[in-house]
């Protein structure tokens, strides 16, 4: 017992940072990454000893070199002796503006500096296999098989993948392209050097369809008789590169959505099609994590401290000139009122630490969804507060653009995150996480469709939530409606007209005055929205949702909006069911909802 302590194996000591060395390092898909979005980030290892090695790396965002930004990403990372291997990291890229840093020990041979980031589109790549001699030329980017993401969650950076061979995936990767594929990635099948299109394992058995084009979830897969080579640039951009902006294959949604009148800035009569991915979410989250104090009770005893002082004391003092009554009126009135504002002053007065979260749960497989999730922690005491978060694969991000945060993020499978925190501070989290449930999905029982607007519609939704539905919405064809609930079924609202989706998205950016500097007064919907009580209050985080499931950036994109005609999209809000909840340790008093979304097909 007395010896135990000083084996590396019970104490998780750190092998010799000397004997591990960076060789290679790749950023996204293909060198190009898109900006505010999880993207992998490859990093090959060699151990340099006959011995395993075992340690961290630390990944952070830094600005000229010596000023950290957001927190430090911490990988915890086993190598066997003499072992090479790739290891991915996946952060989140505000700006291509930054530099990053990679540490595995306190000295200056234990950092490196990354190459710059290059902002670019979402990537569409040939996979190709490293050990292939006989590769042939092309005009695709091409990425290794290898360095394809084990998760959902570090895929959307990607738009597409060229197929001409069998990859060797299988676990965790197969199950990641599967994913991705069912949330809208695209596939390319192309013939190899016989002339062949591949025929697939079991792992990926759901690509050898007979047909030249069929979905898969929200997903496309096509078949293209061509091999690698004999694609020239301006085939690729047809096919494939630009494929679903050909005018023969646009829906009437896209249709819908390009030719539809824009709002704008209601203080200045401003078009506008931008689109902020979690200004409106993390505001509104902050306003519900605030601690209430009674103001009133404090203001009350501010004039009372203050009407002692003067003239209670001051005429004790000056017209009795008893020195006894006043030192004993003096003293008595600063430790009563010091105790009064003690206890008026607390953050929240009997509070506890809080988290108020919404969370995206987009459907997968019967069970299976992918987890994007917006939080605010906010906490009473300084100290260090951590807090888990269920599902694998998980990444993390404080979202900060110029904010330092003394924290470290763990991602992966049994991860989670842990900050130093100020007293009475806050702290935003983004993330994204895989997680497998037992619940069903919703089945589409009828639906009615005239002049291109939907007349009924009727969904069953028995057992698919553990609370019951705060509120729902579908998106069918280019517009969006309102869904009532009724015991286990939604149906459509008759008392409220549906919308086109692009135009329901955008947003009136007053900021509350006019072009004169005067406070311009609430509308009535933001009347109705204070008055909201309990998880009603979340009902208006729905709308920014419903555009981040269709991944928009910085504008709406007439591109990604678009469905196909036969896919209904459905969303509903519910309170946050057993597995999705946090680890109440740190921050027991937590409040949020869930709004899933299920692409269901007509």
């Amino acid at each position: 017992m007395v010896l135990l302590p000083l084996t590396g194996a019970v104490t998780g000591q750190e092998s010799d940072p000397d004997l591990l060395v960076v060789a290679e390092t790749h950023w996204g898909f293909d060198g190009r990454v898109p900006l505010h979005e999880f993207v992998p980030l490859s990093i090959q290892l060699k151990n340099l000893s006959p011995t395993p090695w075992q340690g961290f790396l630390e990944l952070s965002r830094v600005v000229r070199g010596n000023r950290q930004f957001g927190a430090t990403i911490v990988e915890e990372v086993t190598l066997q002796g003499d072992e090479t291997r790739w290891v991915q990291l996946t952060p989140y890229v505000i700006d291509n503006l930054e530099d990053w840093e990679i540490r595995w020990g306190d000295g200056e041979n234990h950092l490196v500096t990354l190459p710059p980031v290059i902002k670019g589109e979402r990537s569409t790549v040939l996979i190709y296999d490293t050990d292939d001699v006989s590769l042939s030329e092309s005009i695709f980017k091409r990425m290794p098989e290898e360095r394809f993401p084990t998760s959902v969650t570090a895929t959307h950076g990607l738009r597409g993948i060229v197929l001409d061979q069998v990859p060797f995936w299988q676990g965790a990767r197969a199950r990641a392209f599967h994913d991705w594929l069912r949330l809208g990635g695209r596939v390319y099948l192309l013939h190899n050097q016989e002339g062949k299109f591949p025929f697939f394992p079991t792992a990926l058995s759901f690509l050898n369809s007979e047909q030249t084009e069929f979905k898969i979830g929200a997903g496309n897969v096509q078949k293209l008789a061509l091999k690698v080579e004999d694609f020239t640039l301006d085939d690729a951009r047809r096919k494939i590169f630009n494929d679903d902006l050909k005018d023969s294959e646009q829906t009437t949604q896209a249709k819908t959505i390009q030719n539809q009148p824009t709002k704008g800035y209601s203080s200045y009569g401003m078009s506008q099609l931008v689109w902020s991915k979690h200004y409106d979410t993390f505001k509104s989250l902050t306003e519900l994590s605030k601690y209430k104090r009674h103001w009133w009770l404090i203001y009350i005893a501010v004039f009372g401290y203050l009407t002692v002082q003067y003239p209670g004391c001051y005429v004790v003092g000056t017209e009795q000139k008893n020195v006894v009554r006043f030192y004993l009126l003096f003293f008595a009135a600063a430790g009563f009122f010091a105790l009064v504002f003690g206890l008026l002053g607390q953050v929240g007065g009997q509070s506890k630490n809080r988290i108020r979260s919404i969370v995206l749960a987009q459907s997968l497989e019967d069970g299976d969804f992918e987890i994007t999730g917006w939080t605010v922690l906010s906490n009473i005491y300084a100290g260090t507060h951590a807090i888990s978060f269920p599902g694998s694969g998980q990444v993390y991000t404080t979202t900060q653009e110029a904010e330092f945060v003394n924290g470290k993020m763990n991602p992966g499978t049994g991860g989670g995150v842990a900050f130093q925190m100020l007293p009475d501070s806050k702290r935003t989290l983004y993330y994204r996480s895989r997680l497998r449930t037992n619940l069903p999905r919703p089945q589409l029982l009828s639906k009615d469709v005239g002049d291109l607007r939907t007349q009924s519609l009727s969904i069953n939704i028995k057992d698919c939530f553990t609370e019951q539905p705060i509120y729902a919405l579908a998106v069918l064809q280019g517009y969006i409606y309102e869904l009532e609930v009724k015991d286990n079924f939604l149906e459509l609202k008759r008392t409220k007209s549906p919308e086109l989706l692009a135009s329901y998205l955008q947003r009136d950016y007053d900021f509350g005055f006019n072009m004169w500097g005067t406070r311009i007064k609430p509308d009535d919907d933001e009347e109705k929205e204070k008055k909201l009580v309990g998880l009603k209050r979340y009902v208006k985080l729905v709308r920014p949702l419903v555009g981040n499931s269709f991944g928009l950036v910085n504008e709406i994109e007439a591109r990604k909006l678009k469905l196909d005609n036969q896919i209904l999209r459905l969303f509903v809000l519910t309170a946050v069911p057993a597995e999705l909840q946090n680890d109440p340790s740190d921050f027991p008093d937590q409040d949020g909802t869930v709004l899933f979304t299920y692409d269901l097909k007509l």
